[in-house]
């Protein structure tokens, strides 16, 4: 447990079997209720941790207000069972509506279908069943306050607005205090890793685009402090997201080349294959399923990308894509 800023607390939940290792959970105190952001995943290590934090802070749960940024089970875990024990739930409307439904099978089957989109020759049930969105998921029975963009959650002095950024989910909000230049940011901007912007079909289209325009979204707000959801916190954002806006601009490049390197129509696996990952495996069978998908997913976002700009093609052919320069 670690005091960042006046009456603001980061409790390290830790992530297992996961590369991102850990998510940081801020507890925000205030005089007659607590705001907790993010709650770590639905198992038995991350719920210890959690509720040690909570305890070694005093919070009571049933004064308690929990903000769940976006879907994501690292960010959601916890959800319901914190509902259940009396405290508040906010949410986006998106995001929140896919936490509640997040273990049931017709939301995987997408997933399990989008896998043949992408080219997988052998995409058995393992790599969904194998996902920690579902492993680690929060149990769903529960109910939510929506939050949207300008909604304002007030605790003592602060007065936290929200924000929408879709791009690394749909629906994700961050939360500003402007009078103190605090910046909740969630998964937006990360410092160290970048964030896993993936396709999330048609419905929400060319998501790449969204995400980099919700990073200029942010760029001149004048914060003083961001406390993302891993690793550090940053102090220099507009530093960071120049760095982020740059390595989608080289991995669109890196994606062209693939193409024209080969010379020849490619799955999203296949791009995906030869793409650069920061992981530890010895080449792309090695991947662990939940990180083939993850990566596919990415592959695709910048596919899209590059087909809304023309600078690559796309074509459907019995229920699998391809692309070409």
């Amino acid at each position: 447990m670690e005091q960042v800023y006046q009456k603001i607390y980061r409790s390290e939940i830790p992530l297992p079997r996961n590369p991102l290792k850990a998510l940081n959970s801020y507890i925000i105190m205030g005089s007659e209720k607590t705001v907790i952001v993010d709650t770590g995943f639905n198992c038995p290590e991350s719920k210890a941790v959690f509720y040690d934090g909570l305890s070694q802070l005093g919070v009571d749960i049933r004064k308690a207000e929990v903000v769940i940024t976006h879907l994501h089970a690292d960010h959601s875990g916890l959800a319901s069972e914190l509902y259940h024990q009396g405290a508040r739930i906010f949410m986006s409307r998106g995001d929140g509506s896919v936490v509640t439904r997040m273990k049931e099978a017709g939301g995987w089957q997408k997933q399990h279908d989008r896998l043949k989109l992408f080219g997988f020759e052998n995409y058995d049930q393992a790599i969904v069943g194998a996902h920690p969105g579902l492993v680690y998921a929060s149990d769903g029975d529960l109910e939510f306050t929506v939050l949207t963009e300008g909604d304002v959650l007030t605790v003592d002095e602060y007065n936290f607005e929200v924000i929408s950024v879709p791009g690394h989910t749909p629906d994700m909000i961050n939360l500003y205090e402007p009078g103190h230049g605090i910046y909740f940011s969630a998964d937006h901007v990360l410092d160290q890793i970048t964030p896993n912007i993936s396709y999330w079909g048609e419905e929400h289209p060319v998501i790449l685009k969204q995400y980099l325009d919700s990073l200029r979204k942010i760029y001149d707000y004048p914060i003083k402090l961001m406390l993302p959801a891993h690793r550090n916190l940053i102090t220099d954002h507009r530093q960071r997201i120049d760095e982020l806006i740059e390595h989608h601009a080289q991995r669109l490049q890196k994606v062209e080349a693939i193409l024209a390197r080969n010379g020849r129509e490619m799955t999203v696996e296949g791009v995906a294959s030869e793409m650069n990952w920061r992981i530890r495996a010895k080449d792309w069978a090695d991947f662990p399923p939940s990180q083939k998908s993850f990566a596919a997913g990415e592959a695709m976002s910048h596919l899209e990308y590059l087909v809304w700009q023309k600078r690559v093609v796309m074509r459907e052919e019995n229920g699998v894509l391809y692309f070409s320069r």
